[in-house]
């Protein structure tokens, strides 16, 4: 037995190294009612749209239209955030053209049709089955095939090829330890994803010199499409709403906050209620789900709270200590009224840090943890901007010193060199 299942595995080995296009298609055949038991498992969890899990499938739930298509892919929530830009552009050129825009996530879906629902066809990205991924190109046939950031799949990618359509990828941004793998199935297997794009974009010299070991023909530095991500949206009456209930207290905002983060956050409240008796710290979940957690927290620290949507629910002024941003969606209307953030996900190492830029761009002081793996090619362009903190100490030194001063950032003439050259790209590639 051990013998045969040797041999086999030896056969699969020599057809991958020799026709690994269309083994991967084979395999990924069989692997169909796995594949369909992995998706009804996530409906059940409500990761998947079910009324349009078809999509999934390959299969369209709308109409294609007439003339050029663009299609551009975007995983989740960020890259669907970071692309919003790039189609801005698209659509400033060329007004008529069709944009077909996928993702993976169902909050990715929930910002389409927050911010573009006008502006793009949304599709749910099929599974990389081959059958699937053939009915989806041969209905919608795009001219230009567009990935976001790191999602990469063998049948796609082949399929797009064979079918001479233009690939490129964005702001392509790629873990070590996923590095790590394409760099064995390069060795073993001799699969190179990456010589089948026409271009890629990387914001990191570093990473394109990998990149380039990898396959890919031709890799240009460009700047982070977040750098040039259009500001979150404000909802001007709860804007406003949150302003009142407010008030002229002294008011700041831990933003993303994760296990761990939020007690580091607390001790630094009742470091400066020592400077400022009536200031409010909002705390702005990473996942809302634990806002039962982070409000018992603060409870046992002998600290008043309230939640977002409980204010919002009354005209009465925020009068607690915390404030629990409870609902996500809403870090625009905070931003735009809070002058002092810090952007968590950074204070502990293993999570990388999040997106300081958002509350830069509504010219807010900005400080952050020292742990900002996933932003580290970023940062260099915003250093001026926002603050590294280590510890509760450099925190409540920088707030206190941001609230007490009245002088605003605005990063806006630094960022047009980007959208200007992302311009150029963008106009080049249709």
């Amino acid at each position: 037995m051990v013998f045969i299942i040797l041999v086999q595995l030896a056969v699969l080995y020599v057809f991958l190294r020799l026709f690994s296009k269309n083994t991967i298609a084979f395999i990924s055949e069989l692997c169909i009612p796995f594949v369909k038991f992995y998706i009804s498992r996530r409906i059940a969890k409500g990761l998947e749209d079910k009324n349009r899990v078809n999509e999934r499938f390959g299969i369209p739930s709308q109409n294609k239209p007439s003339g050029k298509i663009i299609w551009i892919h975007a995983v989740s929530v960020g890259e669907t955030l970071s692309v919003i830009p790039v189609i801005n552009m698209m659509k400033k050129e060329n007004p008529d053209i069709n944009i077909l825009l996928t993702t993976t996530t169902v909050t990715a879906a929930k910002q389409v049709e927050q911010r573009l629902e006008n502006l793009v066809i949304h599709q749910y990205m099929p599974f990389d089955i081959y059958s699937w991924v053939k009915k989806f190109l041969d209905y919608w046939k795009p001219a230009i095939a567009i990935f976001v950031e790191s999602e990469l799949w063998a049948n796609m990618l082949y399929s797009l090829h064979d079918k001479n359509i233009p690939i490129y990828l964005l702001n392509a941004r790629i873990s070590e330890q996923s590095l790590k793998r394409m760099f064995l199935v390069k060795k073993f297997l001799g699969i190179l994803p990456f010589s089948l794009f026409k271009k890629v974009f990387s914001s990191s010299p570093a990473l394109k010199q990998k990149i380039q070991r990898l396959g890919a023909n031709n890799v240009q530095i460009l700047p982070n499409l977040k750098l040039i991500a259009d500001k979150l949206p404000v909802n001007e009456s709860n804007k406003n709403k949150l302003s009142h209930k407010i008030g002229e207290r002294k008011t700041w905002i831990a933003v993303s906050t994760h296990p761990g983060e939020e007690e580091i956050v607390i001790n630094v409240h009742k470091s400066l209620k020592k400077h400022f008796p009536e200031i409010l710290t909002i705390i702005a979940i990473r996942h809302p789900a634990r806002t039962s957690e982070v409000c018992d927290l603060g409870t046992a620290n002998d600290l008043s709270t309230v939640t977002y949507s409980e204010t919002m629910k009354n005209d009465k002024p925020i009068t607690e200590d915390l404030l629990i941003v409870d609902k996500m969606g809403q870090l625009g209307n905070f931003f735009a009224g809070v002058s002092t953030a810090l952007v968590c996900g950074s204070l502990m190492p293993g999570i990388g840090g999040h997106n300081f830029l958002e509350p830069i761009k509504f010219a807010c002081k900005v400080a952050t943890g020292k742990y900002i793996e996933n932003f580290k090619e970023i940062y260099p362009n915003v250093a001026n901007y926002c603050k590294i903190v280590n510890g509760e100490d450099e925190i409540v030194n920088f707030v206190i010193s941001s609230l007490n001063t009245t002088e605003s950032t605005n990063i806006d003439t630094d960022m047009s060199e980007f959208e200007t050259r992302w311009e150029q790209i963008i106009n080049g590639i249709l």
